[in-house]
């Protein structure tokens, strides 16, 4: 494979130039320190054994014991807060809008995504966490087992293989463990009381004379479910709120656009509904648009029938919105103070409604509970032989809830009584006014005798005139309905088999080993999703009374539904907008009137029991991965030919498989209209590759007068996959170490990361896009573009695309009474598309360059310094693109960018894949997958400082031993190349949220003796943009300075741990101790990065039995 490598191959070049002609000191014996007394690893960036100081390529170690000391509920959540890391996947974002991956923990080694970061277990692949893809949950793995992790922070697929695109991750597990330990935590989650329990144990024992050890470990962990009710931070429902709209021509109006209030409510749409009767606003002038024009009728005149389902003509509204009390009575809502922009302002402060920070009341940390079990025999064939054989098994189960159902119910008389009412789409559907049982009557009156305020177009300089009313007998309730929630399972199996061995000689080589092994990995993932069946919640909310007691008591509330059936009306009146036909010729319709019970949608607390019960829906998806390795390789020493040392040398060979495959929900779909995702089988589909490997390390000098040691060393993989074809990769690789106190290292490697199974050969399933409010090509989203090169872009693209289907639009301004942009024209906000794989896609191709500066001044005992410079470019870039992005990047650029466009079907009734919104609406249908295009590019600077400090030899003073480390990472340039018909437009995410400048750890531990060990950990971040200042620039009213940003954070953390005898400590320790949070104006998202969980408080014991 050809890729542009020319500029960072020669950056190498002149880094290693630079550092070999550095002066050459006095030399003297390396003093004996911790790091030099580790003989071997099995991970440095290389299989060729080598001290950890002579690693070619920057290495992070990460001890067993940080891990249990540190107080984070899961071990993701301490890797995090490694700066390289700090944007892996934790359990509270996999809650929410995804499907079946509930808790999983995916290291992401420098923001490039984390099926880029290869994670391996003893140097060999671990089967990936989720359906069709090779991310591995590195929480599977056993805590207690893990000597260490070894993460190596830069490319090196032609060391250990393809995903190594930004680094690894190899976890270490203890070999030949003989005694017993037994490790107990309790945490809390949040500060909330929520908590993380756990206990692990280990044992193990050697037989024959200590051939043959074997071991078994055993572990059980769960975690409480965390809402967003119970997050401290959410409760003051604190945000920024739009208050001033400006006009296209001027965004700089020197009105202030966004305001922070706090105790901000909504009633946008409450659980079991807010009522909203017909209403209009006068719009406000069009030099200062906060307020935007709509027609909804005529003066004098009934409102036109397309206008009864209209929501723009249903907002919320003063005098027009009504709310339900305890018992079910209706009043008017009480709006204390309304704030916002636009038709119909989200929210007030004070009055009723929900608080806003808690609206979906959804999941922020998942209810889990896990078993994990291995267990390994290690049997020495020989004195130079060993077999080795692990088993493992993972059971997991995992539950949150995300958004709850959510629909449009339109009150009107427009059904006739005989008849069903109309399902409009997935979230919205009619009931009859005059005749509902459960619709209390003052509300009923109103509805009745609603008018409708007409206004006049306004103009530049005045608002819209009130010109007459109109009659509009008609509302909509805007209701949150049953909770939508996920069952998630997750088993997990993995045997390893092995033999390696050593020897002194062997031919020409010196000093080598061997290694072949078989690796087999399975997860088996269930997920239970739970919603609505939508033609049951609409005939169940249809309630009418049954007069003449045909199903029971006279005067009983029963489904409309179900009492026409019973009247036996003719086969054709009670439609099926569904399946076609009627609804009695189907076994699900025949089911859902027989079945119905009456539904009160009126009020909290209104629904009973059996009729939630036959509203509600689940649906089952399965998917199984399989993984088999095969991986024998081969290492030793060579010759020396000029007295530097041996030549070092490793090869290999490794064959791999991986196959998916899964069940879908459409087979518990059937012919159910579901408030719920649907989609195909994953057919079974597996590919295979056929790899060989091999380095060279060729020591150039030791004890020269050109310094104390160099290095330079190769490496090289050739790939052949069964679904991509072939490839190939390579690294090269210079240490010099001029004099003893300092080392150079630099690194130049190519990376190749294939296309998964899930990427390639996903089925088509459903999803929806919010389409109706959130297009591009509407006059308010024009309005709202980040820039004003944005906005230019998008009025002369989408004038572009209009005219493609032969429609005018001005979509520069919005002219009153005029259908003049694409937002007029949806039926539904929620735009229904598809999902997939891409068998098109090729292997995404990396380059990676580092140096860096090893510092251990002999003048400054127990020092070290190490400076990582780090810089990687991703091209062909593998990624899953919204339609949301898609669309925006269709018309964001200065030109049409046609890639894009092409999966956004506008005014297309022809949507080739049967699902969509109606062909009337702008966007038809939609096409979610993952495509290559464009590419990513990050550089940066690690560092890590360490010192030691033994209070008696330097002070004289028997107080203790103090240890200081500060490590973190200086983020120079993180870019996203989103629009492959512009390469070179970018979008800069560093020192963007969750993408700070420089994030470092600092840690600080003190040991006044042998038995007690306390530490201070603070977590540092430097303030991120949240509106970056050359949008200021363009829009210099757009928020106060003091909102553009996120300003510094800063989480203290303290541990203490007393060693009660030889075999048992106890620790303790407070997390967030000062009760750090994100800064209030970023609103209701949660940023992980800030700590969101509060002060909490962690112990635990550890005890080894022998």
């Amino acid at each position: 494979m050809q890729m542009n490598r020319r500029h960072l191959f020669g950056t190498t070049v002149l880094a290693g130039v630079v550092a070999l002609s550095a002066p050459a000191l006095a030399q003297s014996t390396q003093p004996d320190e911790q790091v030099s007394q580790v003989e071997e690893i099995v991970v440095t960036g290389s299989r060729i054994r080598r001290d950890p100081t002579t690693s070619p390529t920057p290495l992070i170690q990460v001890q067993r014991e940080q891990l249990l000391e540190s107080g984070q509920s899961t071990m993701i959540d301490y890797l995090a807060t490694i700066p390289a890391l700090s944007n892996s996947v934790v359990p509270s974002d996999t809650t929410g809008s995804g499907l079946g991956d509930g808790g999983l923990s995916l290291p992401n080694l420098r923001s490039l995504g984390s099926g880029r970061t290869l994670t391996l277990v003893d140097g060999r692949r671990h089967v990936g966490s989720n359906g069709g893809s090779l991310a591995v949950d590195v929480d599977t793995i056993p805590r207690l087992l893990i000597q260490n992790i070894e993460i190596i922070t830069g490319g090196a697929a032609s060391v250990y293989g393809a995903d190594a695109v930004s680094g690894v991750l190899n976890f270490n597990l203890r070999k030949d463990y003989e005694g017993a330990e037994i490790d107990a935590n309790y945490g809390m989650i949040n500060d909330g009381g929520e908590a993380n329990q756990r206990v692990s144990a280990l044992i193990g024992k050697n037989f024959f004379d200590d051939r043959l050890n074997v071991y078994a470990f055993g572990e059980y962990e769960k975690a409480d479910e965390v809402r967003a009710a119970d997050v401290d931070w959410l409760r003051g429902s604190t945000a920024l709120v739009s208050t001033d709209a400006d006009p296209v021509a001027r965004p700089f109006d020197g009105v202030i656009d966004s305001t922070l209030f706090s105790n901000l409510r909504t009633m946008q749409r409450l659980r079991w509904g807010v009522v909203n009767l017909a209403n209009n606003r006068a719009a406000s002038p069009t030099n200062d648009p906060d307020t935007s024009y709509f027609s909804c009728g005529v003066v004098g005149s009934a409102v036109p029938t397309a206008n009864y389902n209209n929501t723009n003509c249903t907002q919320l509204a003063q005098g027009k919105s009504w709310v339900f009390n305890g018992d079910g009575s209706a009043r008017l809502a009480d709006f204390g103070t309304r704030v916002g922009t636009g038709l119909s302002p989200v929210y007030n402060v004070g009055g009723d409604g929900e608080l806003a920070s808690e609206y979906a009341n959804y999941t922020f940390f998942p209810r889990s509970e896990a078993k994990r079990f291995q267990v390994g025999a290690n049997f020495r064939l020989t004195e130079s032989i060993l077999a080795r054989f692990e088993a493992k098994r993972v059971e997991e189960e995992t539950f949150d809830e995300g958004q709850p159902t959510f629909f449009d119910i339109f009150i009107s008389d427009r059904t006739a009584a005989n008849r069903l009412s109309t399902i409009r789409a997935t979230s919205a559907f009619d009931i009859r006014l005059s005749d509902n049982a459960f619709i209390p009557e003052n509300l009923r009156q109103a509805i009745l005798n609603n008018r409708i305020d007409i206004y006049s177009q306004p103009t530049a300089t005045e608002p819209g005139q009130l010109l007459g009313t109109a009659a509009a007998p008609y509302a909509r309730s805007a209701l949150r309905g049953p909770d939508r929630s996920q069952l998630n399972t997750r088993d997990l199996t993995r045997y390893v088999a092995s033999v390696e061995g050593r020897f002194d000689n062997f031919l020409f080589v010196k000093d080598g080993s061997w290694d072949i092994g078989y690796t087999y990995g399975e997860v088996e993932v269930a997920n239970r999703e739970r919603g609505v069946d939508v033609e049951r919640m609409a005939f169940a909310a249809d309630a009418v009374r049954d007069t003449a007691g045909l199903l029971g008591t006279p005067g009983g509330i029963v489904c409309r539904s179900t009492l026409l059936a019973k009247q036996g009306v003719p086969m054709g009146q009670l439609g099926d907008l569904v399946r076609g036909g009627d609804v009695r010729s189907s076994e699900a319709g025949r089911a859902a009137i027989e079945q119905c019970k009456p539904l009160n949608i009126f009020g909290v607390g209104q629904q009973s029991q059996e009729a939630l019960d036959y509203l509600y829906a689940e649906v089952g998806t399965t998917d199984r991965n399989e993984q088999e390795q095969l991986l024998g390789s081969f290492s030793g020493q060579l010759w020396d030919f000029w007295g530097a040392g041996r030549i070092g040398m490793a090869i290999g060979a490794e064959h791999r498989r991986e196959f998916t495959e899964g069940t879908g929900r459409d087979r518990e779909f059937g012919d159910r209209l579901l408030f719920l995702n649907s989609g195909p089988d994953q057919e079974p589909v597996e590919y295979e590759s056929d790899e060989i490997f091999g380095e060279i390390s060729i020591p150039l000098f030791r004890d020269s007068f050109l310094g104390q040691f160099a290095e330079l060393s190769g490496s090289y993989r050739y790939f052949d996959y069964s679904h991509i074809g072939t490839g190939d990769v390579y690294g090269v690789n210079l240490v010099y170490r001029p004099i003893q106190d300092i080392a150079f290292k630099t690194s130049f490697n190519t990376s190749l990361r294939a296309p998964t199974l899930s990427e390639v050969y996903g089925p088509f399933s459903q999803t929806f896009s919010f389409f109706g409010s959130n297009d591009p090509c509407t006059t308010s989203n024009i309005n709202a573009a980040a820039n004003a090169e944005y906005r230019a872009n998008r009025i002369k693209n989408c004038t572009a695309l209009a005219a493609q289907q032969g429609l005018t639009f001005d979509f520069a301004g919005d002219t009153p009474g005029t259908t003049d942009d694409f937002g007029r024209l949806y039926s539904t906000s929620s735009i229904s598309g598809v999902s997939g794989g891409n068998p098109n896609l090729e292997p995404e191709e990396s380059d990676s360059f580092t140096f860096s500066v090893v510092l251990q001044p002999r003048f400054i005992p127990n020092f070290s310094l190490v400076l990582d410079y780090y810089e990687i470019e991703l091209t062909n870039v593998i990624a899953s693109v919204s339609a949301q992005t898609l669309a925006e990047n269709c018309v964001n650029g200065p030109t049409l960018n046609e890639g894009a466009c092409s999966f956004i079907f506008r005014n297309n009734p022809d949507v080739p894949f049967g699902v969509g919104a109606p062909s009337s609406d702008p966007v038809g249908g939609y096409i979610e997958s993952s495509i290559n295009y464009a590419k990513r590019t990050t550089r940066g600077l690690d560092f890590t400082a360490n010192y030691s400090v033994d209070m008696e030899e330097m002070f004289g003073l028997n107080v203790g031993r103090l240890d200081y480390r500060l490590g973190g990472t200086w983020l120079i340039e993180q870019k996203q190349f989103n629009n492959s018909q512009d390469p070179n437009d970018y979008t800069g995410l560093d020192s963007t949220l969750r993408y700070p400048r420089v994030r470092m750890t600092s840690s600080l531990t003190y040991r006044p003796t042998s038995k007690w060990s306390l530490n201070w950990t603070m977590d540092w971040q430097t303030a991120q943009d949240i509106s970056q200042m050359r949008t200021f620039v363009a829009n210099a009213d757009a928020r106060l300075v003091q909102y553009m940003n996120t300003g510094n954070f800063a989480r203290h953390d303290f541990t203490v741990r007393y060693n009660v005898t030889e075999d048992v400590s106890i620790r303790a320790g407070v997390t967030n101790a000062f009760d750090a949070e994100q800064a209030k104006w970023l609103g209701f998202t949660m940023y992980p990065n800030f700590d969101p969980w509060g002060t909490r408080y962690h112990i635990g014991v550890n005890w080894k039995a022998w």
